[in-house]
């Protein structure tokens, strides 16, 4: 068959057609997006690598995939994406620094009393850092890790006192595992200082960076274009921090190098936050901002409101020369000189979190604009909303911390990703078990409506003379789609409305095809299309609708297979002369069902009976069907216990007497003499009873009988 021209994009002619707006959080306002040159240069804020990713890096990486896609298939705009990884910070020294002195102490073999003394100091040392502590949320998680390691403890002396030192052992190595945490935070404080080489450093986020790429292949987000470590761009930030300074913008204090906002922010083209202007001066927000390491900053800096570009390193950190000392950098000013390494004095596109806005993205613009003393380093930035789990702020403390892999493991990344494509990608997103099923009903209602094209298509071929008001009511539905569509992509890549429009196609589309029993297959066909193209640019693809041939070989010889074994079946039932004509019709039929049920549905074909005509047959992702199927399996199992259930307490209201059984119901003494099934044939005198008694003593026996046989069934099943 011919391959179809692909469908193309464009709206009805004589339609005005919009042109992309982004909404650009320097300005707080849609603008029309203009880019500088040929080629969009976009810069986005990757991950800080010292732990598992989560579902709020999900929200950020694929909802600018998405805008990412969009931009480059609909638009058509080449797009140059570079992210960087943030390999070097305050969260990846603890982290590497805690987990190293952790698997030393666990290599050197303490005697087990040692170890006890020694978790029990690391405890006393959490207690008082608990005592300190005021956020709320970090006081909760502190408790609940005292608790745990309390809790493993008692476990031991509990296997000690029973003598099991088998059971005492395994309580012991679960003991050292609950105790990390506290353990490690002691023995930083204790030996943190010693270490110094910059290899321990570099493994965790080395291995957190390759499982988050794992991450967002698994979720299909499109890599960049180039990935920047900064642990790989020491000696350009260095360069880089040195000509703000000769511009006069910062200044070196104890070997750390200090951006002097108040110096910056006085000059006529510069202001300091550009981005969140009522944040000025937040010193919690900028605190958090240059870490936990740096508790002696204050003292070092001008002004609260002044951070660091260069930090020196102190005992227990990893340190890089430079004219200030061995340091290492800030972490706003990684972004800055990376970014303008690739892209020069100005780029189109930045994008990163809503929280990272204040003070991390208003730093960088500052840094940068010192640097080149311009104020246009750059044009539009662009930042996704935060992400609530069940409407709450996620937050370990609160148990509702989710990583993508687990997220994963509940939720396909099509899933995931209509989620994401059902919000705006700058409002908050409240992951909770209502949106994902709204999200899998969607996606379902996209499967279903190519399957059923695919089957049309299938069982009618290609036709395309129909043509009457109904077509034209469908064709009017799919124009008005496509302008609809460009409109809201248009509005700040809109994709919640195109979605609401795609679901109303598909809705006047199943009309049409449930009201008419001689349907314009193409028309249908170019609708299916443009909704595949449109789904497999946002990363959802739904396979190509317009075929329904098998998907490779493999599926090829494994549906052989199937049709050999059935062959097979089939000719031994036809050798069997034994077999009579009521057995071989229950085969075949057992044989059909399973045809439907267990052969075709490993292989993602669903078998659809249809009355009168030929079976539906649709091509499924064989895990989702193999799911849908046992769900079916597990509603009909709950019924039936239900039922038994229901059964069972009916019985327990019923009396619980046995009814006679029909055969001895007669045996009394108002009787002499009986025939071989029990009726009487003599009264209790010797007299024979009449015909009409007969007749009606077995009328009464057989109704005892069905009585009994239903007692018999209730007991034994």
């Amino acid at each position: 068959m011919p391959k179809r021209p692909e469908p193309d994009w464009s709206i009805p002619v004589g339609v005005e057609a919009p042109k992309l707006h982004l909404y650009n959080s320097l300005t707080r306002k849609k603008e029309l997006f203009v880019p500088q040159g040929q080629v969009v240069t976009w810069y986005s804020c990757g991950p800080t690598v010292y732990d598992d990713s989560h579902m709020g890096h999900a929200r950020s990486y694929v909802s600018f995939d998405i805008l990412r896609r969009v931009m480059q298939d609909y638009f058509g705009y080449p797009v140059h994406y570079v992210m960087n990884i943030t390999d070097i910070d305050d969260k990846i020294i603890k982290r590497a620094r805690t987990k190293y002195l952790i698997k030393q102490y666990n290599d050197s073999q303490v005697p087990m009393e040692q170890v006890y003394h020694d978790i029990a100091a690391a405890m006393e040392q959490h207690n008082a850092i608990i005592a300190t502590t005021t956020d709320p949320d970090k006081r909760k998680m502190f408790i609940d890790e005292v608790q745990k390691v309390k809790a493993a403890a008692d476990a031991v002396k509990a296997a000690s006192v029973l003598q099991n030192s088998a059971e005492a052992s395994i309580k012991q190595e679960q003991l050292l595992c609950s105790a990390a945490s506290v353990l490690g935070e002691w023995l930083d404080r204790q030996k943190g200082k010693d270490v110094s080489d910059n290899s321990i450093f570099a493994e965790l986020p080395r291995h957190y960076e390759e499982e988050f790429i794992k991450d967002m292949k698994a979720l299909n987000v499109l890599p960049a274009d180039v990935v920047t470590r900064v642990s790989e761009y020491v000696p350009q930030i260095v360069e880089y921090v040195k000509k703000i300074i000769d511009n006069g913008y910062a200044y070196e204090s104890n070997g750390s190098v200090y951006f002097d906002v108040g110096k910056f922010d006085a000059e006529p083209n510069h202001y300091y936050a550009k981005l969140v202007p009522e944040a000025y001066g937040n010193q919690e927000a900028l605190e958090e901002g240059e870490g936990a390491l740096s508790a002696n900053a204050a003292q070092e800096k001008r002004s609260p409101n002044d951070f660091a570009l260069w930090k020196a390193s102190k005992p227990g950190e990893p340190a890089w020369p430079s004219p200030w000392g061995p340091g290492r950098p800030g972490w706003h000013i990684e972004c800055s000189a990376m970014a303008s390494e690739i892209f020069g004095e100005s780029l189109d596109i930045h994008t990163g979190g809503v929280d990272l806005k204040f003070p991390h993205h208003d730093n960088e613009l500052a840094q940068a604009e010192a640097h080149y003393n311009n104020d246009h380093w750059v044009r539009y930035f662009l930042h996704t909303g935060h992400l609530h789990i069940d409407g709450c702020k996620m937050s370990k403390s609160l148990k509702n911390f989710i990583t993508i892999k687990k997220a994963l493991e509940a939720n396909s990344a099509a899933h995931l990703r209509i989620a994401f494509l059902l919000h705006a990608w700058k409002d908050t997103l409240d992951y909770s078990s209502n949106t994902m099923e709204g999200a899998r009903q969607f996606y379902k209602m996209l499967s279903e409506f190519k399957l059923n094209i695919q089957d049309l298509i299938r069982r009618t071929g290609y036709t395309s003379t129909t043509w009457s008001s109904e077509e034209v009511t469908l064709q009017s539905a799919f124009d008005n789609c496509r302008i609809d569509v460009h409109k809201a992509l248009c509005d700040s890549i809109d994709t919640k409305t195109t979605l609401d429009r795609t679901r109303d196609l598909i809705t006047e589309a199943n009309k049409y095809m449930n009201n008419n029993v001689k349907v314009n297959s193409q028309l249908l066909l170019n609708i299916s299309d443009y909704i595949g193209k449109l789904m497999n640019m946002f990363g959802v693809p739904l396979g190509d609708s317009s075929t329904c041939e098998g998907q490779g070989s493999e599926k090829l010889i494994a549906v052989a297979e199937v049709v050999g074994n059935i062959r097979e079946q089939l000719r031994q039932w036809s050798r069997d002369k034994e077999m009579n004509v009521q057995e071989l019709q229950k085969q075949l039929l057992g044989l059909c069902d399973g045809i439907r049920d267990d052969m075709l549905p490993p292989l993602g074909v669903r078998l659809e009976d249809r009355e009168g005509g030929a079976p539906s047959i649709k091509l499924v992702d064989a895990a989702a069907l193999m799911q849908e199927i046992q769900t079916k399996k597990d509603q009909e199992e709950s019924r039936r216990q239900e039922k038994t259930k229901k059964k069972a307490e009916q019985m327990a209201k019923e009396p619980r007497e046995t009814p006679k059984d029909p055969k001895d119901m007669y045996r009394t003494p108002e009787y002499s003499q009986w025939d071989a099934s029990g009726i009487p044939t003599h009264d209790k005198d010797g007299k024979e009873i009449t015909k009409s008694q007969s007749k009606k003593l077995s009328k009464l026996m057989e109704a005892q009988r069905k009585k009994f046989e239903k007692w018999q069934a209730q007991h034994q099943s």
